[in-house]
């Protein structure tokens, strides 16, 4: 740890809701240092960053330990209401940028508010330093930026907001909560480097939250790993990364993707095809309903996927992907192109042919919360998937709570589990609900949109290792739609990149991950993080 005088210090801290949640919790974190807390969801990470900037609920209160500030001043106790100095001293970047902005307040209004508030600006004095402390985060256009509404800005330019309004009143502390976890590699890459320059800058001590020890690797230079709201493991990052010794640690670092299973056998027919697909939204329209102006989401693509292969859909976000993944299940209508079903055009009118292939082809999708019907049980959700398999209109009650239970004991789970809602589940758990359901159909082709996405490390691989299973028990074919490379590298064998709504390579994985041909796959890979420490 470095001789200078720390401007956060946690001492023994200890959290608790009914029952303690944080337990004896100890760190600091250094001017133009940063201190990263790791761990996986419920490990009190989040729990430990809201109780410093003063942000407990009601239901939660600080039993012991305390938490000082800048000049060595108590700002959180068990005597008292929180003393924290938020916006001025301390401020925080949220994982959601979405959620944190009004979505019906231009950006720059949102920012201007607590130079206001805070540092008593006019309205023209705040509007101008908007526009600076935006340059500083290097916003594109900062002077029109500044009227735009939070929908209007991509993921990574509504988080250089959220930094912009944090850096507003010259605080001394940053608390990060996993602002890049749901940003693409590229951007995750910007906003990392971007961060890194802004500490030099104004020597700001960063305490960084995160689950990726990969993006601990690039920007902290202290970590503390936290374990059922217990601190197991603290020290200099490369020494803690490179040298564990807690058995949590050397657990969370195996857990980083890897390839799961050898590659499968591929059989020569083709069992889903896209031919020359395309796909266009009217942007705009004259006075007569004429279309003047076209956003083409995917632009002449062409994609097979053969019995049992497990094939990669890469790309940024934006890049169509998603919609080509859609158009692939026939929830989208192509404006050109032919999707084929076992060489069969796939015809949307055809009520009874789609019936069959849906089926046939079943999503997984991100968010397996949204996903499950909240008022429905487990087992009963199960229980309609199954009786719309081939023979599921035959099966009795009984027979389908049977196989509910043996859906269940596949991905990994209990039958028992049949009667508890979906909120009695953690997300790495709904997740293998949601994977059952769409295997008690008997599909042949799973099309999974980011479906891994939103777990930790620990959870994530289970998962990958789960999905490589049933696909070799199966024989399915996989189109597995990410932008962690690493993830699309464990799991797929050929793998296509996509940018602007086209196939900009395609290959094996070893070939596109150890000799791809194309620019923009060379930057994707370069940008992954733990590529290399962070230098600005």
């Amino acid at each position: 740890m470095p001789q200078t005088k720390p401007v956060l210090q946690v001492n023994d801290l200890v959290i608790a809701f009914d029952e303690v949640v944080v337990a004896g919790v100890s760190f600091d974190v250094f001017p133009g240092k940063t201190t990263a807390i790791v761990g996986e969801s419920g490990s009190g990470k989040t729990v430990t960053s809201t109780a410093i900037m003063g942000l407990l609920p009601s239901s939660g209160r600080v039993v012991s330990g305390e938490v000082r500030g800048v000049n060595g001043e108590v700002w959180i106790d068990a005597d008292g209401a929180p003393r924290t100095p938020m916006g001025r001293d301390i401020s925080m970047v949220f994982q959601d940028p979405m959620s944190s902005l009004n979505p019906s307040m231009k950006v720059g209004k949102q920012v201007a508010e607590p130079l206001q508030i805070h540092l008593g600006m006019s309205k023209m004095e705040a509007r101008k330093k908007v526009i600076e402390l935006f340059k500083e985060v290097e916003l594109p256009e900062p002077e029109t930026s500044i009227d735009k509404y939070p929908h209007e800005l991509s993921g990574g330019q509504k988080q250089r907001v959220m930094i912009a309004m944090a850096l507003a009143c010259n605080p001394k502390i940053l608390v990060a909560d996993e602002p890049t976890t749901a940003l693409d590699v590229t951007v995750q890459a910007t906003v990392l480097q971007l961060l890194r320059r802004l500490q030099k800058e104004r020597n700001l001590g960063i305490l960084f939250i995160t689950h990726d020890l990969d993006v601990v690797r690039d920007i902290a230079d202290f970590i503390v790993v936290m374990r059922k709201g217990e601190v197991v493991e603290r020290g200099d990052c490369p020494e803690v990364l490179d040298s564990p010794e807690n058995a949590y640690t050397k657990e969370l670092i195996a857990s980083r993707p890897q390839r799961v299973g050898k590659e499968v056998e591929v059989k020569d027919d083709v069992i889903s095809e896209g031919r020359d697909l395309v796909l266009k939204y009217a942007v705009k329209q004259n006075l007569f309903g004429k279309v003047v102006s076209e956003f083409v989401a995917v632009n002449r693509v062409n994609l097979k996927i053969r019995n049992g292969e497990r094939v990669g859909l890469v790309g940024e976000s934006g890049c169509g992907k998603s919609t080509l993944g859609r158009l692939m299940l026939g929830l989208e209508s192509p404006t050109e192109g032919v999707v084929f079903w076992k060489g069969e055009e796939l015809d949307l009118g055809d009520r009874q042919g789609m019936k069959a292939f849906r089926r046939g082809a079943q999503p997984v999708f991100q968010d397996p919360f949204s996903a499950l019907n909240p008022r429905m049980t487990i087992g009963n959700a199960l229980s309609e998937a199954i009786g719309m398999s081939a023979d599921g209109s035959k099966l009795t009650r009984a027979a389908k709570t049977k196989i509910a239970g043996e859906l269940l004991e596949e991905v990994g789970l209990m039958a028992s589990d049949l009667s508890r809602y979906p909120g009695a589940f953690s997300g790495g758990m709904r997740q293998r609900i949601v994977l059952a359901r769409a295997l008690a159909v008997k599909p042949e082709l799973l099309i999974l949109d980011e479906s891994v996405a939103a777990l930790d490390l620990r959870i994530q691989a289970q998962i990958l290792t789960l999905l490589s299973d049933i696909q070799k028990k199966r024989s399915l074919a996989y189109l597995f739609i990410s932008h962690d490379l690493g993830v699309i590298h464990s799991v797929c064998d050929r793998i296509l990149v996509m940018k602007d709504g086209e196939i900009v390579e395609e290959g094996s994985a070893n070939t596109i991950f150890n000799s791809p041909s194309n620019s923009y796959t060379k930057h994707l890979l370069a940008s992954r993080p733990g590529m290399g420490k962070l230098t600005v």
